[in-house]
This record gives C-alpha cells, structure tokens and sequence, in this order.
C-alpha cells in the first residue's frame, strides 16, 4: 500500500533543509580572527637624510607658523609600510620627548600588499626648542597600530643642534645645494620684550622724543635710526669675529648666531648679529629693515619710506669703531678726543674750546658721523653688485626683506 506524502513530511524535509543551509552559511562567512604580524606591515621609521640624523631647532621654530597655516610641515620623517589587509586603518604614535610632544598620525588604507610612505606633522615641543642652547642627543619612540592593534614600534636617536645654529643652506639627497638664507630672518625678534627697555634707554640720550616709524619724515626716520646708533655706541657695543659653529655636518651649513638679549647684555656681535639685532628694533618701531648677504659678509638696509621707493644701507659692524666712553674730562683736560677729531667739524671743535659746547655735543656729533660714515661704506658695493642682487639663481648676494618673508618665517623667539 502506497503512503501519500503529506504536506507535514515535506515541511519537515524543507526546514531541515534549511538549518543545514544555514549552518553551511554561518561556516563560511565566519569572520577570520587573524592576527596581524610586523613582518607583514614592515613598518619603517626615516629621518631626511640629508639632515645627517639632527635636528636644528631653527627651522622648526622659523617655519612653525607657516607649517600652522599650510598643513604641512618641512619633511624631516617619512613613515612607511605595507597595507596587510583591505580598507587598514592605520595610527602611528610618536611618544613625547624632549623635543616634542605627543604625536599621532591616521591614515585609511585600501589596496592589499601596496607599500605606502606618509610625512606626518609632528607635534613639537616649542618651548624646550627654544631652551636648547648646546647640542644633545634624544631617543624617538614609535608605536604602529593597525585596525587598533599595535603591530610594531620603532626607536629612532637623534641628534640636536643649538638653537643658537642658523642653517642657511644644505646638500639634498641628490647632491643639489638647497638654499636656506632666508632662515636668518627668524633671528629678527621685533618681540623681545628687550626692545622696550633698550628704547627707552635711547630716548634718555634725547636724540629724539619719541619713535614714530614712518609717520613723519625721511629726516626723523634717520634720527631715529642715529638714536639707537648712538645708544649701541655708548654702550660700547664692540665688532666680534667670531662666527664658530658647534655643527660637525659637511652637508649642512650653518652660523651661530647670538640672540638679541646676549647683544644686548655681552655688548657684542658679529655682522649677523648686530646686523638681526638693528633689523629686530626697527620692525618694533615700524622702520622697514632688510638684511644684506654678499659672499662672507652681512649688513643692514632699512627702508626710509612706507612705500619702499627710498632706503639706506648701513655697515653694522662699523657700531665699535668708536669708544665715547674713553672720551672724558678730568683735572681741566679733555682725555683721548685727538683720536676721534676726523669726526669732528672744526666749528664744533672750537666752539668746545671756547665753552659754548659740552663734551656730551662733541661725543654726539662723534658718534653721528660715525654714523653717516657706515651708510654710506656699502653705496659703491650695492650698486656694483645690483645684476648679482637680481639674479635667483646667485644664493651668495641676497636680499631679506623681513617684513615680506613674516609670511613664511616667523621670530624664533629667543
């Protein structure tokens, strides 16, 4: 006798046939929880070589506004490595150090098995930047996490230079000099509160009564520029040679350069540094300056009208040719006056001898032709060397103009 098949026999049949395509289902598409290994990922850490494994303070200072602005940095690391899986997400921790702060970088990756390079924007550590005065060696850690796990960490050592070490130039990788000379222009600090008392010390000489900039006359901006000459002058500022770089590298060249506070307070400077230290009190007052490279040498230019159609040049390191202060009076004689009598109108001369004028008048007409004098010790040159100043491609006759490049370079702060 046959049996019908009744609808509940082949219900049956249909819902385990279901359950065994489900389970096959749940096999297949179980995730597979695998680990993740460094020999995969080949994470790799890289400092530009053509740095030679230090770090210059200087030009992550000078540029740190511009890298703000621009969402990019100079590109001292490169973080590589293989993406192991589709759609990565990849985080690279840079730990804090002496020289930076916490670092983390994201990244999102899609292709399997390609080798990717990343420049991160590292969070450095401002302040202890500008507190390194002597070189030094510091250890960088680096963490790797790929889809939250870490998969591999990283040491790197390196060296740090003084922040004091302008670097004006190096040798990339590809042997090309690359031109940094417009890094002197972030030793320029209009904003050293040291300024305020330096020209308040100059307003005591009575040259001028205020400092006004340029909202006068061609005339006042040279009497403003002869009251902080003058002032330099009885402090007795003297020219200092010394130039010498604590910077071992062939590759990377680089002048140490003194702040204005060690100027100001040591009364001495070599043509970078009294030529900063000039530029840093003009931009305080609104006088325009520009530095003045010529191969081995700088000086001084300021503009003496807002609109740059006018300017000087002036020989900063022409400021110690004269002592007033070896210039005195004792017992009815007049002390070591003969030495400086070139500077000397013979009017004013006499008129000193015959009691209608002060010493102090003839230290001050001393001290402003010294003055006119180093204005006017560069004319001959620049204008000589004016196709040299207009060719790009000449990096050893350059003109910093300090308030265009507060574009790109910012006061180091020191």
């Amino acid at each position: 006798m046959k049996k019908k098949l009744t609808f509940q026999s082949s219900l049956y049949l249909f819902m385990l046939f279901g359950l065994l395509f489900l389970n096959s289902c749940e096999k297949d598409s179980a995730p597979l929880d695998q680990p993740i290994y460094s020999n995969q990922v080949n994470f790799q850490v890289a400092y530009d070589e053509a740095f030679e494994n230090s770090v210059y303070p200087s030009l992550i200072l000078g540029l740190a506004n511009y890298s703000a602005r621009s969402g990019e940095s100079f590109d001292l690391f490169k973080y590589s490595m293989v993406n192991p899986t589709e759609h990565t997400e990849v985080k690279v921790e840079l730990q804090p150090s002496l020289i930076n702060n916490e670092s983390a970088f994201h990244a999102h990756l899609d292709t399997v098995d390609k080798e990717r390079a990343f420049s991160p924007m590292i969070n450095w550590n401002y302040e202890n930047l500008k507190s390194l005065k002597q070189p030094g060696t510091v250890d960088l850690s680096f963490a790797c996490y790929i889809n939250g796990e870490e998969t591999d960490n990283k040491s790197l050592r390196l060296n740090y230079q003084s922040v004091n070490e302008c670097v004006y130039g190096f040798i990339d990788d590809d042997g090309n000099y690359i031109d940094l000379g417009w890094m002197f222009a972030a030793y320029v600090n209009e904003n050293n509160p040291a300024i305020d008392n330096f020209l308040q010390e100059a307003l005591y000489h009575h040259v001028v009564d205020a400092f006004t900039g340029y909202q006068v006359s061609k005339e006042e901006v040279m009497k403003q520029l002869f009251a902080i000459w003058n002032t330099l002058q009885l402090r007795n500022v003297k020219y200092s040679s010394i130039t010498a770089t604590s910077n071992p590298s062939q590759k990377v060249f680089s002048q140490y350069v003194r702040s204005f506070d060690k100027v100001y307070q040591n009364s001495q400077a070599n043509c970078v540094d009294g030529s900063v230290f000039l530029a840093s009190v003009l931009m305080k007052i609104d006088i325009k300056p520009f530095l003045v490279l010529i191969p081995g040498h700088m000086y001084l230019g300021f503009y003496t009208s807002e609109d740059k159609t006018d300017f000087e040049l002036l020989e900063t390191t022409m400021v110690g040719d004269i002592n007033l202060n070896e210039i005195y009076e004792a017992n009815g004689l007049v002390y070591n006056l003969n030495k400086y009598l070139g500077y000397l109108s013979l009017d004013t001369y006499n008129r000193y001898l015959n009691g209608y004028a002060t010493l102090e008048d003839l230290k001050k007409e001393i001290s402003y032709n010294s003055f006119l004098k180093a204005i006017n010790q560069n004319i001959s040159s620049w204008n000589y060397n004016r196709a040299a100043f207009n060719n790009p491609e000449n990096t050893e006759y350059q003109i910093f103009d300090i308030s265009e490049l507060r574009k790109i370079v910012q006061p180091i702060g020191i």
